[in-house]
């Protein structure tokens, strides 16, 4: 059975005999390489892994870095600190610095941008690698999830939306009508769906009414336009707790992702996978906390991912789970360490077959 056969399998209502498994890893430097490079390495790891289907993980600030923000992508060794920070490049300039930056933020044209054509070209390199025998799905982020990087993070997003919401608004106007674009040159390369990485997800940070003024519109926006067009869509609600299930569930997505075992919190507070099986059908992308479960010996790693993928398989109750990580994962795990995400599933479909 080929991984897309194994997805389309959780997603034609038959029986399903095995939960999948998915690793994603930044690899520093390749991610701003030749197509070539890049997507070597993302093969060498789906290869090596078998995964269920390729996450494809751009830099994380490529849009910025498309609209030509002032970025330092940092060379040479990085220290442990700032490897687990994901600390791997900084902003000297912001483009957006009063509301009248925003208000005037500009639509790209992504056939003749450099960085967007470099990104297609990662994603048309593995199409044509994997002739639809794994699913290929880049990295978009949302409108909403990529203002704090254009304007200095969080917190200054958050007096902009607070203090100029109509100027908030017409730069959302102004992305989504680029990444529309972006969504229809991935899918001429090829893509079988996209991983929509939406970080204001959750009412930590936003409220209810924020969250369906300036982010669902827009979300659903780029869904519609992939609609019909891809097969295997998803959405990453970002964070770790008091999530927004009731918007997400009604997403035009087969599968959610989001971290059901953040150390930091509770278990009482936690979006358990029984809790989330509870209200959707969707696939679930899950499994592991991104700043604990991962480190460790290799055999502490592997038991632990043992003991999270029976809890996580049996919540689900289906096997439409996909054993993975709840979110990108620090810089300093190696593939050997993500690889075990991989025997850890094969482990528990071998012993329940």
């Amino acid at each position: 059975m080929t991984a897309t056969q194994r997805i389309r399998s959780m997603l034609d209502g038959s029986p399903v005999k095995e939960i999948g498994a998915c690793g994603w890893l930044h690899t520093i430097g390749a991610d701003r390489d030749t197509a070539e490079v890049f997507s070597s390495a993302i093969i060498k790891m789906t290869d090596y892994s078998k995964w269920d289907f390729i996450k494809v993980m751009p830099n994380g600030v490529y849009n910025q870095e498309a609209h030509g923000s002032d970025i330092e992508y940092f060379s040479g060794p990085l220290s442990v600190e700032d490897l687990k920070a994901k600390r791997v490049f900084q902003f000297h300039r912001y483009l957006i610095n009063s509301v009248k930056d925003m208000e005037a933020f500009p639509v790209l044209d992504v056939s003749k941008n450099a960085v967007y054509q470099r990104e297609v070209n990662v994603v048309r390199a593995l199409a044509k690698y994997y002739q639809g025998t794994v699913p290929v799905i880049p990295t978009i982020f949302t409108p909403a999830h990529c203002i704090p990087e254009f304007c200095g993070g969080i917190e200054q997003a958050r007096y902009y939306m607070d203090n100029h919401p109509e100027a908030v608004d017409a730069m959302l106007r102004a992305l989504v009508q680029t990444e529309l674009q972006l969504v229809d040159a991935y899918i001429e390369a090829g893509a079988d769906g996209f991983f929509f990485a939406q970080r204001y997800s959750n009412a930590d940070i936003l409220s209810e009414q924020e969250f369906e003024r300036f982010c669902r519109p827009y979300d659903e926006m780029l869904l519609a336009r992939a609609h019909g067009r891809t097969w295997f869509n998803m959405v990453h609600v970002h964070g770790a707790k008091n999530f927004f299930w009731d918007q997400f569930k009604t997403y035009d997505v087969q599968a959610l992702s989001w971290e059901n075992t953040p150390q930091q919190i509770p278990e009482e507070e936690r979006s358990t996978v029984a809790k989330v099986r509870a209200v959707t059908d969707k696939i679930l992308i899950t499994g592991t906390d991104q700043f604990h479960d991962f480190y460790g010996n290799r055999q502490e790693v592997l038991d632990r991912f043992r003991r999270r993928v029976e809890r996580a398989a049996q919540e689900s109750g289906d096997n439409r789970l996909i054993f993975a990580p709840g979110c990108s994962l620090p810089l300093d795990i190696d593939e050997e360490t993500v690889h075990l995400l991989r025997v850890a599933a094969d482990e528990y479909n071998a012993k329940n077959a």
